[in-house]
């Protein structure tokens, strides 16, 4: 059995969680609930769940803070339960840590179980919530981290100013460093093209995304953009002259 506690402001939320876990969950046994960030970190020392449900917004802080509350050591893994997506979401998926969405549903909740399960049972590394507690800290998302699940079943976590470019590597997502290393994400590049496109990225084409920072300079004539390592990809016509407008607000 896995032990585990709620933490949520609204009472309705909670009952909801504790319910469905009831119902699809046998193998979750809920130990105990609490209503604010405060009340969450002690139930948390007392009890020393294997997984917390935990509310992104409380009156008294949000789940970040109790994360921050139970340092050194995350003993834990966490599900992150909100409905506003948008307002933390970069800091989330930036370090693979789940999120359910409210009101919540069945499939929601069953994928996030047998993937916090597999963690637990598998011992994974939860390096996750140290990058999700840095980047949520820094306020500069050129300075942040990101958490990439390889295909080879290593975790790796890279600062963003080292990636060059990302690409379509069948349904995976490939990610060329400025060092060269390349390392082979599980999620697709459509997600991380997704997640990138309000930072200082631009995609060239449907296959190719690159950090403008990285661009030596935009051969128009060949249709290339030439990287500061070196790396010469193709970009359409249309998106030159949009990029050449990002560059020149960069």
């Amino acid at each position: 059995m896995i032990k585990a506690i709620i933490i949520d402001d609204e009472r309705n939320s909670r009952d909801i969680i504790a319910l469905m876990l009831g119902k699809y969950c046998p193998e979750i046994t809920i130990a105990d609930m609490a209503s604010d960030c405060a009340d969450g970190i002690e139930k948390i020392k007392q009890h020393r769940p294997e997984l917390v449900f935990l509310d992104l917004e409380m009156p008294d802080g949000t789940g970040f803070d109790v994360l921050a509350g139970t340092l050194p050591d995350i003993p834990f893994e966490a599900v992150f339960v909100t409905a506003f997506e948008k307002k933390f979401l970069h800091v989330i998926r930036f370090s693979d840590v789940e999120l359910i969405l409210k009101p919540i549903d069945k499939e929601s909740l069953l994928q996030a179980v047998a993937l916090i399960t597999e963690r637990i049972n598998t011992g994974s590394s939860k390096d996750r919530y140290r990058v999700l507690l840095e980047n949520f800290n820094n306020s500069k998302p050129v300075a942040w981290q990101l958490l990439i699940p390889a295909t080879n079943g290593e975790a790796y976590t890279i600062n963003i100013p080292a990636i060059e470019y990302l690409e379509v590597k069948g349904d995976n997502c490939m990610f060329r460093l400025n060092s060269g290393k390349l390392i082979t994400a599980v999620q697709s590049f459509r997600y991380y093209a997704d997640l990138f496109t309000s930072l200082h990225f631009y995609q060239i084409n449907n296959n190719q995304m690159i950090q403008i920072s990285n661009i030596s300079r935009l051969d128009g004539s060949s249709g290339k953009v030439v990287l500061k390592g070196g790396t010469t990809l193709d970009i359409t016509e249309k998106r030159q002259r949009d990029l050449l407008h990002k560059m020149a607000h960069h």
